[in-house]
């Protein structure tokens, strides 16, 4: 007991110093906007309810639209029955509630506009995130008992589990992310059912059935879960015993009405919406089940799990260690874990967009902290341990240097490769922010083998719908001309696209924009950006977004490349009259365009 209150206090005290220095000392000025990205999403079940009253997240929509740039499409809400639903489901905003309402009433007290978004809203989020990722972590280390687990090793597992994985990264940057709601819910419910077949304990049973509604709600993916417990059994006999003994006792009713009282939050919102208790948020969105990325899951430089965590490699010996200990609960354990990366794996966006590392996993960490501790209690050789202690201090110190990076965007967060991930490995300094470049953006569908729309300029001679700026015959790609940018000429030859009425409503559209480059000057594309300027009749923009032209960069010079940027339209509506596509000078420096193409495409 003593064990548990010491450490348990000093992690309380390490999660607040981590989440000081990472918001108010590391920063230039201390973070203000904490409830973003996905993030935002999940949050916005509380403002919509407690603050504008409904469940039509419209005004929550109009609100975030007010503080974000031209180019935000709000890909999480979409219409339903006249109202505008939310993809996400409101599992964390409903273990966000009590910090919600404590920042509402300190709002009230300071006479600060109760908004849900003020500062005070912001840095609740983020006291929530750390209670969670504290139960987490506590609960984790009573599951590793149960297990035969040493308190001390158990801690020292958990704290490495924490500082040496993307968990601290979810914790303390993203804090309105799903994942660490998620990452204590489950240790939670593993501690809860680990008690059920060793007590045979209803009372652990019931409750453990209502966490697993409370998991389900906040990411319906994390049913998974139970495909683990025959591990927690610890063999066969105890776990088909363990399910005919519930069965037969008539537990079963109660378990599925605790389990709904679980998810009933979410079912009471969607039948409000929609008159459905079930409803599939996530539209043109899904699994490809037939075509899993497992190996870039796994091994990628864009996200791969072992890449950015290469801690949970301590998984390996952990198995063959389990495997000694018991046959049962390593087969058990692996089906689990194969089953789970390949549903993961199977997501159509299997990077999972911006994000630090193989996200989905983290919120099943407590597992696998568990059969890393597996094997470090079986340790007994002096020079092992001593090899331990030095690579999880150097795991440690790579997650806090590549968290670093991340925030200051020299990490990409969605468009590393081999190239880039070791032209900036360990590199902190400011020069390196943001050099590497988004590159296509992805969509859940498959494109069509035509685009049904497309033109060319390659300087030669005018085109319909381009207009021409400086062309010279100084080199060119192809024929005698080539376009010129310099500090005089800052706009490449521009395409305006008149929307036609029949792409009213399409939110399938994809773009490639083409354009062969000539740097005179080592990386003098850099900078330079490809546009997208959607506007209305009176030529105000409804839509803008801009992508780096040159990906890395590099010393050559004098020769003719091609670049590209793939990207996706938002959903046309009336208004959208002219879309206009350009190359933007922004460093003002000498470089030649040539050859530019672009093509539209449908995809389903």
């Amino acid at each position: 007991m003593r064990t548990n209150k010491t450490f348990g206090s000093l992690l309380a005290l390490v999660l607040t110093g981590l989440f000081v220095v990472g918001n108010f000392i590391g920063p230039k000025e201390y973070r203000k906007v904490l409830i973003d990205g996905d993030g935002s999403g999940l949050y916005a079940y509380l403002p919509a309810v407690f603050i504008y009253k409904t469940v039509d997240f419209t005004p929550v929509f109009e609100f975030e639209k007010s503080r974000r740039p031209p180019d935000y499409m709000g890909h999480n809400y979409h219409k339903r029955n006249g109202i505008l639903i939310n993809k996400f489901s409101s599992g964390t905003a409903l273990l966000e509630l009590p910090f919600f309402l404590l920042a509402w009433l300190l709002s009230l007290i300071l006479g600060i506009k109760a908004d849900g978004y003020n500062i005070i809203f912001q840095y609740a989020t983020a006291v929530s995130a750390l209670f969670w990722a504290w139960a987490g972590l506590y609960y984790f280390v009573q599951l590793a008992f149960l297990f035969g687990m040493n308190k001390k090793r158990a801690w020292l597992v958990a704290f490495s589990g924490l500082l040496a994985t993307n968990l601290l990264f979810y914790t303390i940057i993203t804090p309105a992310a799903s994942h660490v709601y998620s990452f204590g819910l489950i240790s939670i419910f593993l501690y809860l059912m680990k008690k059920v077949f060793r007590d045979q304990n209803r009372r652990h049973l019931y409750l453990s059935s209502f966490i697993l509604g409370l998991i389900v709600m906040v990411r319906p993916a994390d049913i998974l879960i139970v495909a683990a417990l025959p591990m927690l059994a610890g063999s066969s006999a105890s776990f088909i015993r363990t399910v005919k003994d519930k069965l037969i006792r008539g537990d079963l009713f109660v378990l599925v009405l605790l389990f709904i009282m679980g998810t009933s939050p979410q079912l009471v919102i969607n039948f409000l919406q929609t008159g459905k208790l079930l409803v599939y948020g996530y539209q043109n969105e899904g699994f490809y089940f037939n075509r899993p990325e497992i190996i870039n899951f796994l091994f990628s430089y864009r996200k791969g799990w072992f890449v950015y965590t290469p801690f949970m490699l301590l998984l390996f010996p952990g198995m063959v260690t389990l495997y000694k200990r018991s046959k049962f609960e390593f087969f058990s354990f692996l089906v689990f874990l194969l089953l789970l990366i390949y549903v993961f794996a199977s997501w159509w966006n299997w990077f999972y967009g911006d994000s630090f590392g193989m996200r989905p996993m983290v919120d099943f960490y407590s597992l696998f902290f568990l059969i890393i501790g597996v094997w470090l209690i079986s340790i007994k050789r002096r020079w092992l341990i001593f090899t331990m202690y030095i690579f999880i201090g150097l795991m440690i110190a790579l997650n806090f240097v590549q968290t670093y990076q991340y925030t200051k965007r020299i990490i990409h967060p969605d468009s590393m490769n081999k190239q880039a991930y070791w032209q900036v490995f360990l590199k902190t300094s400011e020069k390196h922010d943001g050099i590497i470049a988004a590159t296509d953006e992805s969509y859940y569908g498959k494109l069509d083998e035509e685009p049904f729309f497309t033109t060319t300029n390659d300087m030669e001679s005018p085109y319909p719908g381009w207009n021409t700026q400086a062309v010279t015959d100084e080199d060119a790609f192809s024929g005698k001309f080539s376009a010129r940018m310099d500090s005089m000429v800052t706009y490449s030859p521009t395409y305006l696209y008149q929307v036609p009425d029949s792409l009213t409503g399409k939110n399938n559209l994809y773009v490639l924009f083409e354009s062969m480059i000539f740097e005179k000057q080592a990386n003098a594309t850099l900078n330079a950006l490809f546009v997208v300027d959607i506007s209305n009749k009176k030529g105000e923009t409804l839509f803008y977004k801009k992508f780096k032209v040159k990906k890395l960069p590099d010393k050559v010079t004098g020769q003719w490349r091609p670049e590209h940027i793939g990207f996706n339209l938002p959903e046309i509506e009336k208004n959208m009259i002219y879309i206009k596509l350009y190359i933007w000078n922004l460093p003002r420096t000498n470089f030649l365009l040539d050859d530019l193409n672009l093509k539209i495409y449908s995809y389903h």
